[in-house]
């Protein structure tokens, strides 16, 4: 949307539409912009800081941090990668 400044209601609103359309799941920042012409620009230190907080703010859950591997998968691993 060049030109014009995007509320932040809007941007709540297009997250919301495009997560139901995609399953309940928002969508990634760069899929969001590609889908509904709202670039990072127009929310990204306007709105919010990171984009979770902008799909958290439209009432889904934050991504779960991944939990990292043992000590003895990663030494297995590179055991593998050995052979």
């Amino acid at each position: 949307m060049p030109g014009k400044l995007v509320s932040k209601q809007h941007i709540l609103a297009e997250i919301r539409r495009t997560a139901s359309e995609n399953g309940g799941k928002p969508l990634g920042s760069r899929r969001f912009s590609a889908t509904t012409g709202i670039r990072e620009h127009d929310w990204l230190g306007r709105h919010w800081a990171r984009w979770g907080d902008a799909t958290t703010e439209a009432g889904f859950k934050p991504n779960a941090l991944q939990a990292g591997y043992k000590d003895e998968a990663v030494a297995w691993r590179g055991w593998l990668l050995r052979a």
